[in-house]
């Protein structure tokens, strides 16, 4: 009897232990109804690199990122508010000389001007690619380090797909890091 007894103390506290687990796995899996739901966009996310730290290394990545915040630029959840961040970002992978074409402002307002033409015709820019790390030509010359790549952007309008080649230039500063110094559209294209 005494052995049943043991062995029923045993199971209960078996199961005892297994319910105490189940609660505590479902309390800290429940989300909290008070808390903001936070929703991570594209923009959101690019938002969060940090140039001045972990600088893009090659001209293939900073083609990607400029790839990527052109991206964010024209995506319809972008919020009006991110897209001065947005364009600072953009302008840490510009050469100088291409910075001081333009004042800041004047960037923003161009930017925002071609955003709403986009969204007004509905275009979204739904993926891009750069040129392979293969396909990068690098000259030096009076003017420093140069590195000649292509990024091509796959734009949506009425569901097809056009294609936007640019060929970009970029050169190398001082501390090593390549910058865009220019780009131009590619192929013949306008």
């Amino acid at each position: 009897m005494k052995k049943n007894n043991t062995r029923n103390t045993v199971i209960g506290l078996i199961i005892l232990a297994v319910a105490v687990l189940v609660i505590f796995i479902l309390a800290i899996n429940t989300p909290d109804k008070n808390a903001d739901n936070v929703v991570i966009t594209a923009a959101t996310k690019q938002l969060t690199k940090d140039y001045t730290r972990d600088y893009p290394s090659t001209p293939r990545a900073v083609v990607t990122e400029y790839g990527e915040i052109t991206r964010c630029f024209y995506a319809s959840d972008t919020e009006e508010s991110q897209i001065r961040d947005l364009a600072t970002q953009m302008r840490q992978l510009f050469d100088d000389e291409l910075a001081a074409n333009q004042s800041f402002d004047d960037f923003v307002d161009s930017l925002r001007s071609e955003i709403a033409i986009y969204r007004s015709g509905e275009k979204i820019i739904s993926s891009y690619s750069v040129s392979s790390s293969t396909d990068v030509k690098y000259d030096k010359n009076e003017y420093g380090s140069l590195a000649t790549l292509y990024l091509t952007l796959n734009v949506r309008e009425d569901g097809a797909i056009n294609k936007v080649k640019e060929q970009f230039v970029l050169r190398q500063d001082k501390e090593g890091h390549w910058k865009i110094l220019g780009w131009v559209p590619a192929d013949g294209q306008q």
